[in-house]
């Protein structure tokens, strides 16, 4: 059985947060090896900051590789591709290059007025939403074909912590959210299950159980354990 695994920083521990062991991924892939007569054969490529565009190439250049049958593909990335930031990319790697002293006054000052410069609509995102939409849709039409099953976790939410700093932060990841809805929607194939996590994290009684506190959107070993035992019940389903 050979399963492929595409996400960003959300897939990886997090010292003091996740360890190996509590990785999703892990537990899935353990559970797999114990409920599975097959060799189990997981291609892991979770990566810090990794947008779509990113991991989309990834996977192309894995696929010319793998000619064994290709049974299970999980995509859980996103908060990337969504989160709102003042300043755009090509302003970002301006700055990267300014002066040590003056690189950190103007950090300083985009930290600070972070919130303010977004309510003003200085909103900017790595992979706008036509971009992501048509990336997307590309990637799922790709793997309908050659997978036997594909997981696609969907965006979990923010806390009102990060909110507060990233204002419109929430109903970005709503709107990339919805952006996977129609795009599954739209290709209409059994093979594709999308995993309402965002639900279930915003319904929970606390939400920094699932997410971390201080940035907002990494999760925690609660959601790792939430994730995995999603994969499983779907798995165990025959989905």
């Amino acid at each position: 059985m050979t399963v492929l695994y595409y996400a960003d920083s959300l897939g990886l521990s997090r010292p003091g947060y996740v360890t190996l062991e509590e990785r999703y991924i892990y537990i899935f892939e353990e559970w797999l090896r114990k409920n599975s007569p097959e060799k189990i054969f997981v291609i892991n490529r979770a990566r810090a900051a990794f947008t779509i565009d990113r991991l989309h190439d990834v996977f192309k250049e894995d696929i010319g590789y793998i000619t064994e049958p290709k049974d299970i593909l999980i995509i859980h990335e996103g908060i990337c591709d969504c989160a709102p930031r003042p300043i755009s990319a090509s302003t970002r790697k301006l700055v990267s290059r300014l002066p040590g002293i003056i690189k950190k006054r103007v950090i300083h000052y985009l930290h600070k007025n972070r919130a303010k410069l977004l309510k003003r609509g200085s909103v900017h995102f790595l992979v706008p939403q036509p971009q992501y939409e048509k990336i997307l849709t590309e990637w799922l039409n790709m793997a309908v074909e050659k997978f036997r099953v594909i997981y696609l976790f969907n965006i979990a939410p923010t806390n009102q912590r990060i909110e507060s700093h990233s204002p419109g932060f929430s109903k970005s990841i709503e709107d990339y959210n919805a952006i996977m809805q129609q795009v599954v929607k739209n290709i209409n194939s059994n093979k594709i299950k999308l995993i309402d996590v965002h639900t279930i994290i915003k319904n929970a009684e606390q939400i920094d159980d699932f997410i971390t506190e201080e940035d907002g959107h990494h999760i925690t070993a609660r959601a790792h354990r939430l994730y995995a035992d999603l994969l499983i019940q779907l798995a165990q389903q025959g989905g």
